[in-house]
């Protein structure tokens, strides 16, 4: 199972007070989706994508997998995949899949 993830991403917030410069870090950092992508099952449907606890961040269930392509797929040769992104739901402070 081939696994892609974006980087997450600190902004700090600069702001001027009196003259003077003050870097002070949001209340909440922003956290970046995560893009996931697995190879085609061989039953041809994403429904059917078994997952496994790499790959569910923090308890997300396997669900939410969309028909895609891509290049990575079959070697280098492009094929079928399944794709979904998860967000980070910061009042929960948990990953969902995204809607």
């Amino acid at each position: 199972m081939r696994l892609l993830r974006t980087s997450t991403a600190v902004v700090a917030a600069a702001t001027a007070v009196a003259g003077l410069a003050l870097l002070a870090a949001p209340a909440q950092a922003a956290v970046n989706p995560v893009y996931q992508g697995v190879g085609m099952p061989a039953s041809g449907s994403c429904a059917d994508v078994v997952t496994d606890a790499s790959v569910n961040l923090s308890g997300v269930p396997g669900t939410g997998w969309t028909k895609s392509w891509a290049k990575w797929a079959n070697g280098g040769a492009g094929g079928d995949v399944c794709v979904r992104t998860l967000v980070y739901v910061a009042n929960t402070k948990s990953w969902a899949v995204a809607k």
